[in-house]
């Protein structure tokens, strides 16, 4: 009887591109944690309306590749960078080595990624290629284990019964708690925030197809990133609600800091809200619903993700 893959012994390797498409001329290979991984390649079938002098169908034709899907990981301090080395391009490191500080900011250029399914207990390795992140959102504040999800687009993908890499660096898991986290509005640390969200998109381009390469994208230009989210605060004064009435920004930064002095932080220098109200649904402690977006008003990054651990590089 033939052998079903378990999910619980897969695994997800990346690595970075030379170039879209392109392996790295040496291989590297991270082995990430993860909760999900549903990246996978769809190509539609072309219908034929070729009259055969009969009623039965003509064969279809093969259309376009589309490699895409949501990759959920769980939030930790250390895998994070990599992924958001995907998103926004290597950072600046600076510090000890016991002790680095890596800064993402907003660039020109996006990197691409080779990922890989693994799939040991078949021998069976899915390699998906010209990987980029289009959006990455996560949660916070809640009641149960912090995940990120980001949504990636790629080129093509390809079958191997060897992995990418037999040496590959496995990331370990530093795993980010719900009450590590924190919210800065206006430079003061809020204590009336219950829970929020942050969402970074790239506004990836995925429709590049090119005549010559079986179907696939030629290139996912990367767009102009925007940065929004939410937040659902106690209701204590009317501050917000005039801020975003009057259509003023203040600088938002939403983090999560260890004991030890680890920590990951999203400052965002010019944030606005969107016009809202104060709802009462009834007896009990009255909250509001916040909806913010991120803008630039000098052309600096949009957003700025500040990485410390004892991470190298990246």
């Amino acid at each position: 009887m033939a052998k079903q893959a378990r999910g619980y012994k897969s695994s997800m390797m990346v690595d970075f591109e030379a170039s879209f498409g392109e392996a790295p001329k040496k291989k590297a290979g991270y082995v990430l944690p993860m909760n999900s991984n549903e990246l996978v390649k769809n190509q539609t079938l072309i219908e034929s309306d070729t009259i055969t002098s009969t009623r039965n169908d003509s064969q279809p034709a093969l259309g376009r590749v589309s490699v895409e899907g949501d990759i959920v990981m769980p939030a930790d301090y250390v895998a994070i960078g990599y992924m958001l080395k995907a998103l926004f391009g290597a950072p600046v490191t600076s510090g000890e080595e016991a002790t680095k500080t890596h800064t993402f900011t907003v660039g020109d250029d996006q990197p691409s990624m080779i990922v890989e399914k693994g799939f040991p207990d078949l021998n069976k390795y899915i390699r998906y290629t010209g990987v980029k992140i289009n959006t990455m959102k996560l949660e916070y504040g809640q009641d149960q284990e912090m995940t990120i999800s980001y949504n990636v687009m790629g080129a093509a993908r390809e079958q191997s019964g060897t992995a990418y890499t037999s040496s590959p660096t496995v990331v370990p898991l530093q795993r980010i708690a719900q009450n590590d986290a924190y919210i800065k509005i206006g430079g003061t640390e809020s204590r009336i925030v219950k829970e929020g969200s942050i969402e970074i998109n790239a506004n990836l381009d995925g429709d590049q197809y090119v005549v010559g390469g079986g179907g696939v994208r030629g290139d996912i230009p990367e767009g102009i990133m925007k940065v929004n989210g939410t937040v659902k605060a106690l209701f204590t004064d009317t501050e917000w609600l005039d801020k975003a009435d009057n259509g003023e920004s203040v600088p938002v930064e939403i983090g999560f800091k260890r004991a030890d002095g680890t920590t990951v932080s999203f400052t965002m220098p010019t944030v606005q809200f969107e016009p809202f109200d104060a709802p009462i649904s009834g007896p009990a402690g009255v909250t509001v619903d916040v909806t913010w977006r991120a803008f630039s008003a000098d052309g600096t990054s949009i957003v700025t993700v500040v990485v410390k651990n004892n991470q190298v590089s990246y």
